[in-house]
């Protein structure tokens, strides 16, 4: 019943457009699609790459779906929903499962996944680190599949939420030098992307609000309140990234983007819950502790599960339920201005790189 149920969803999702209005490519095919980032698009990648226990490739993850595939949510995550309505039939796979068709993308996307330092290889590929991997393959695709993809792009949160554990007492300008350093890293992997890998359309979301997520109101026992630390670096991280895109676009004339204001939209469902179909936007779906917060997946922990995804805005401590992934996909696909610019992701696809707008800095 929930295979049927999850069909219908995606049904529900794609009914404003159809068939015969999905973006294609240059080539009449719909575009190759790419992503990058953290667990938020992980497909799987982090059970290929270590033999640490990934419990998103156990039950409860994939409950909606009937299928635990290594993606941090009930069911689908956003990559899948964009995925479909570019066209796509089949969800992209993860790029270290060695048996994977990559003839439509791939994700390098790794849960635990950072923008700054060299993570062990026990943990993940960092941001760098994904963009090399993509860089060594790029031959797999033709240099106008790779320009006519699409390439999403979610890092950052692991930065600022280490951070905060391992320095609870920053002040704000050793605050503010991390968002530098991190920006500064983002920026010198898109220039690679672009330069070396024939990247042109960029698909980006800034970060939501990490002070409010469930996990970090449980661990740094918060109450009714965010963690204003977390939230100030996030702010600061948001209001530099569009700058940055922007500028990218003035050196690299082919760099044209989609940024989507995925932390308003957060904060938006966080403040009227009632309003988008929630009965719950603080605490977990699945998980124990004072927002439930901590432990899906895993057998050694007592953790619970709610009775009906769907009235929760976060599946786990940190990462959205599969209603909460569709609707954001659908505004981050074919929003207006007021959440996503200069383009969504359907004008993105359809229109070709010079017709398309490069915002004045």
């Amino acid at each position: 019943m929930a295979k049927n149920t999850n069909s219908l969803f995606f049904l529900g999702v794609l009914t404003s457009f159809t068939l015969a209005s999905l973006p294609v490519s240059g080539s009449g095919e719909p575009p190759l699609l790419f992503t990058f980032g953290d667990s938020s698009y992980d497909v799987g990648n982090t059970k290929f790459f270590s033999s640490v226990f990934d419990p998103a490739t156990v039950w409860p993850y994939g409950d909606s779906v009937d299928d635990p595939t290594g993606r941090w949510s009930d069911g689908h995550i956003v990559p899948d929903f964009v995925g479909r309505m570019i066209g796509q039939q089949e969800p992209i796979p993860p790029v270290l499962d060695p048996k994977a068709d990559l003839s439509q993308g791939a994700s390098f996307a790794m849960a635990g996944a950072v923008a700054l330092g060299s993570q062990s290889k026990t943990v993940a590929m960092n941001f760098g680190e994904q963009i090399s991997k993509f860089v060594e393959i790029r031959k797999n695709w033709t240099d106008e599949e790779r320009a006519d993809g699409v390439y999403m792009i979610n890092i950052g949160a692991d930065d600022y939420l280490n951070f905060a554990k391992d320095h609870p007492n920053a002040n704000p300008a050793e605050q503010i030098a991390l968002v530098a350093s991190v920006l500064t890293r983002i920026s010198r992997e898109l220039m690679k992307l672009y330069r070396s890998g024939g990247a042109r359309k960029f698909a980006v979301q800034n970060l939501g609000p990490l002070g409010c997520l469930p996990i970090v109101r449980q661990e740094f026992k918060t109450g009714e309140s965010c963690l204003e630390m977390v939230n100030f670096m996030v702010k600061t991280h948001n209001e530099r990234l569009i700058h940055l895109l922007r500028a990218m676009t003035v050196p690299y004339r082919g760099f044209r983007y989609s940024f989507f204001d995925f932390n308003g939209e957060i904060l938006r469902r966080i403040s009227e819950p009632s309003r988008h179909g929630y009965t719950d936007a603080t605490t977990s779906c699945c998980g124990t502790g004072s927002r439930n917060a901590f432990g899906c997946g895993y057998n050694n922990v007592h953790s619970k599960l709610c009775s009906y995804q769907k009235s929760f805005l976060f599946f786990d401590g940190r990462h959205n339920t599969e209603k909460t992934n569709g609707e954001i996909a659908n505004l981050f696909y074919s929003g207006d201005k007021n959440v996503v610019s200069p383009v969504n992701i359907r004008d993105l696809v359809v229109r070709s790189v010079s017709d398309l707008p490069a915002q004045a800095i």
